[in-house]
């Protein structure tokens, strides 16, 4: 009886230290959990916010993932140009807690291998967002200024088969001076046009 019970204690501690095992432990970094960096239109979205992993998630008739690139020209508003977007959702842990992060441009094209200044987002610029919705109320968002920036940079931009994908970067201000820090930003997207 002792043997069988030497021989079941013996194996639970292989299994649970066993560096070849298939159950591996998650990474103690959290870029590691991240999605990888591709450029094939996976669809995929990740950063770190203050060192935490974001990714996208939600209920699934809502869109937790969209991006868009399309050109306007409205005398309304006086916009004219290329518009980009790439806007992901992530449902908390209660019913109404939401957080998002947008990466917008403004009357700005966007092209393969380009880096892009994240600032202020005014005409012709663009800038990157994160904003949390707690409990059902009203978005604390905190925005790029020139004072808080980042750098987007475009990996790759196939007009032909509508892929967009680049990483990303930036640290933004909600409106009571409180910093966030959005870093290793990732995305491999289809856009819509």
């Amino acid at each position: 009886m002792k043997s069988k019970t030497l021989f079941a204690l013996v194996s639970f501690t292989w299994l649970l230290f066993c560096p070849s095992c298939s159950c591996k432990k998650q990474s103690a970094n959290p870029i590691d959990r991240l999605p990888p960096e591709t450029q094939t239109g996976a669809n995929t979205f990740g950063c770190l916010v203050n060192g935490e992993v974001f990714v996208p998630r939600g209920p699934s008739l809502s869109p937790i993932l969209t991006c868009y690139y399309q050109y306007l020209n409205t005398d309304y508003s006086n916009s004219k140009g290329y518009f980009f977007q790439v806007h992901a959702i992530r449902k908390g842990s209660k019913d109404c807690e939401l957080t998002a992060i947008s990466i917008d441009t403004d009357s700005l094209t966007i092209e393969e291998r380009k880096e892009i200044d994240l600032k202020l987002i005014i005409k012709g610029t663009a800038g990157g967002r994160y904003s949390y919705y707690p409990d059902c109320g009203l978005s604390v968002d905190y925005i790029t200024t020139n004072s808080k920036f980042g750098k987007l940079y475009i990996k790759k931009f196939d007009q032909t088969k509508q892929i967009v994908s680049g990483t990303f970067w930036f640290n933004a201000v909600n409106a009571n001076g409180d910093t966030v820090k959005v870093t290793d930003g990732r995305f491999d997207m289809l856009y819509t046009r």
